[in-house]
């Protein structure tokens, strides 16, 4: 977890180790049709298993859909408020008996231990004199839209998952909740831009 912020407005930013577990499963079983709203797949590449097309079945791909969503609602405002304040609940496994939850069950293991990993190395990330720099993006985002709006921004307090992604992506899920690539949230200018309407939004 990293906090960024000042006594007016906050940014909790963690890493999210279940929808990186969810995405993994996706990718390892390459699971195909609308299933997440243009996420991008993983990086480092997931190795598509051969072993698992019997079970990437279509109906697996339709199951994954509503499955990802819930798992985007327990992301937001709402579903923060309506648990302990300690962190994400893991990902509920998929309804038994579905093509899904026989998938599921084959990729999990792996599929956790991969995404514990890249947590770990996201976390790594924000070690050291390297990180400073874009540890800092958010306070420069709003200093800049405080010095053009002439006053301070209200109080506000932004939460941002961050998902290992092949490309800079990001997507707002509710007023205050934000799903976002690491490769967008290092950038230092992709990050800005990215902040920038949102800060605007709220200040």
């Amino acid at each position: 977890m990293r906090r960024s912020g000042s006594e007016s407005w906050g940014i909790d930013t963690r890493f999210d180790r279940y929808g990186a577990t969810m995405l993994y499963l996706r990718d390892a079983a390459g699971l195909r049709g609308p299933l997440d709203n243009g996420v991008p797949t993983l990086r480092p590449p997931v190795e598509l298993r051969a072993d698992l097309a019997p079970y990437a079945t279509a109906g697996a791909a339709a199951q994954w859909a509503p499955w990802w969503e819930e798992h985007l609602g327990r992301l937001t405002a709402r579903g923060r408020a309506a648990r302990e304040p300690f962190g994400p609940l893991p990902a509920p496994p998929p309804d038994p008996g579905t093509d899904l939850r026989a998938l599921y069950e084959l990729v999990v293991d792996e599929a956790n231990a991969w995404a514990r990993d890249r947590d770990q190395e996201y976390a790594a990330r924000g070690t050291g004199p390297a990180a400073r720099r874009w540890l800092s993006q958010p306070h420069e985002t709003v200093a800049r839209i405080e010095r053009e709006l002439g006053r301070a921004c209200a109080p506000f307090r932004l939460a941002v998952r961050v998902l290992p992604l092949t490309r800079k992506w990001g997507r707002r899920l509710d007023g205050t909740t934000m799903l976002v690539s690491e490769a967008l949230w290092l950038d230092l200018d992709a990050c800005d831009r990215f902040l920038d309407p949102i800060v605007r939004s709220l200040a």
